[in-house]
């Protein structure tokens, strides 16, 4: 196995994914902190004139101040513009490979899915942002070693003992940060963690607000939340103290520097070897020198909390590989495009004649589970899966389909006699469609929520039909471009049921599986649905408990305990 990229090539691979906007930039801000170099360099000869009484030169060397001045104030301005372009794509970027790992559905770039909503917070938000942190203190850093060595080089000119004297603030720093390298990942590592257990938990309660409420658990909910918001509360300061401390003892190693300069050179100040001039070159550069030391100490403070991070977003890519967090993506903003509902890359259809299943078995770490499967299923057929409540049939299901990400799954898959080894990546529309046990919905149009991207309008059309949601719809004020508002809350059950059932049919897949969608349909509705699907010569694979689905059925089978029989 290769070595895993350590973060400074990590990161590196996050500034050069658009390199113009990072490299003029970097340059601008460059710029700004190299200017007080020739501004002290003009102001030592300007005092030197003066000395001298040539009012001239003093003249021309002011008015040159002040157009680099100028100058300066122009870069900063154009470097924050800039930069904050660059740092926004940055960040785009790898939420962008992120995102990605969590919605792939099998292939090379599907990831383990994330704890909760609340946990991918802090990932997408909290660990991204440490990782352009750093990347922006690589930016400090360099334009303060570009200031460094020139100004080092004007102050040699001048006392060469007094510019040796610059690299002990430097070398201070680097042995003090070193030395706290664990603490400040552990601290760094346990305050996210913690974090995310806060932020996780305040999403699953808002998602079950109306449970918490009707059960009377507002309290108990409130006081395990201060629990956790106490943990955070220790972890938070904790890592902040130290994040300061380590400011604070740059800061005082480069005063400590700055005052060592000034004690090797006040017996030239005493003396009068110093000129005019270069005491005001001393003088203009002694509040820039602190600049180095100061960010030297971030920079490495802030390398520890992106190794962090990368270390965290890893578990989110696929085969926690973690250079798939900064794997090469083309974004749409990059390009300047408005229209982000783009049509996803789908797998070319391979028209199903048969399905086989065989030796097929899940299990998890629990011990639950399918286990010795064998199922034939034919073109245009409906077969039903029923059994008790625990039996495995959900299990089953997203195990066939690839999405029993935590349970040992074995056996062969054939579809038309080809074997199937990357079920997530095959079973996707045109191929397969999956509607969950719960569907889920999100805060937009029922069109946006069927066809969650861009579809012709005729399959739409055609989607509502075969779902028996088109009547529904169409009472409805502004028809399918109706919000239907968070998680779908002004839909009722069955319509929430079917308008998801509507997404799983839009792209007419070859086999559609369906987990107990009589849970939130009446009688008649189902027996409409299953009516429409053998209409359409659909194969479907469903999970069922009613006797209107047996009764409809080519073949029933029954799982209990994790087996597979089927019923006469």
């Amino acid at each position: 196995m290769s070595r895993s990229p350590g973060v400074w090539r990590l990161s590196w691979r996050v500034t050069q994914h658009r390199p113009a906007a990072f490299w003029i930039g970097w340059g601008l801000f460059v710029l700004f902190f190299t200017f007080p170099v020739l501004t002290g360099y003009l102001l030592g000869r300007a005092f030197r004139a003066l000395d001298q009484g040539d009012t001239a030169q003093v003249y021309w060397f002011a008015g040159a101040v002040l157009v680099v001045d100028v100058l300066r104030m122009t870069s900063i301005h154009w470097g924050a513009l800039t930069w904050t372009k660059a740092w926004v794509h940055m960040q785009s970027f790898i939420r962008a490979n992120l995102l990605a790992a969590q919605l792939a559905s099998g292939g090379p770039e599907a990831g383990q899915p994330v704890g909760s909503a609340g946990e991918a917070i802090t990932h997408f938000r909290d660990d991204v942002e440490d990782v352009t942190q750093f990347v922006d203190g690589i930016v400090d850093v360099s334009a303060g070693i570009i200031f460094t060595a020139f100004a080092g080089f004007v102050l040699g000119s001048i006392d060469p003992a007094a510019a040796a004297i610059l690299a002990i603030p430097l070398t201070a720093v680097a042995i003090g940060t070193r030395a706290l390298d664990t603490r400040i990942k552990r601290y760094r590592a346990a305050d996210r963690a913690a974090a995310g257990a806060v932020s996780g938990f305040v999403g699953d309660v808002m998602a079950a607000a109306t449970t918490v409420k009707v059960n009377d658990a507002v309290d108990p909910a409130l006081d395990h939340l201060t629990t956790l918001v106490d943990a955070r509360r220790h972890t938070a300061v904790r890592d902040r103290v130290l994040d300061d401390g380590v400011q604070a003892f740059a800061q005082g190693a480069a005063d400590v520097g700055l005052g060592l300069v000034l004690l090797t050179t006040a017996g030239a100040l005493a003396s009068g070897a110093f000129d005019v001039g270069s005491l005001a070159v001393f003088t203009a550069y002694m509040g820039w020198l602190s600049f180095l030391p100061r960010m030297i100490g971030r920079l490495l403070a802030r390398r520890k909390q992106a190794g962090v991070a990368f270390d965290r977003m890893r578990g989110l890519v696929a085969d926690t590989d973690v250079r798939n967090v900064v794997h090469d993506r083309d974004l749409p903003i990059a390009r300047g495009e408005t229209n982000h509902r783009l049509s996803p890359v789908r797998p070319d259809r391979v028209p199903l004649d048969r399905l086989e299943v065989i030796g097929f078995g899940a299990t998890y770490a629990t011990g639950g589970g399918v286990s010795d499967v064998d199922l034939v299923i034919r073109r245009g057929t409906f077969t039903v899966i029923t059994g008790p409540i625990g039996s495995g049939k959900t299990t089953l299901l997203r195990a066939l389909l690839g999405l029993a990400h935590d349970a040992d799954v074995r056996g062969t898959i054939r579809w038309n006699g080809m074997e199937i080894t990357d079920a997530a990546a095959f079973f996707v529309p045109p191929n397969a469609a999956f509607l969950p046990q719960v569907p889920q919905l999100i805060s937009d149009s029922v069109a946006d929520n069927i066809a969650l991207g861009e579809v012709p309008v005729e399959s739409l059309e055609f989607a509502l039909e075969l779902a028996a949601v088109r009547a529904d719809i169409d009472e409805m004020p502004e028809g399918a471009n109706t919000l239907i508002g968070p998680r779908g809350l002004r839909l009722s059950g069955g319509q929430r049921q079917r308008v998801a059932t509507a997404r799983a049919l839009v792209h007419s897949p070859e086999l559609v599986v369906l987990d107990d969608l009589s849970s939130a349909l009446d009688v008649e509705t189902e027996l409409q649905l299953w009516t429409n699907l053998a209409d359409a010569g659909m194969t479907v694979l469903a999970v069922s408990h009613r006797a209107v689905a047996f009764e409809r059925a080519d073949q029933v089978f029954r799982l209990d305990e994790g087996r597979l029989s089927p019923l006469p």
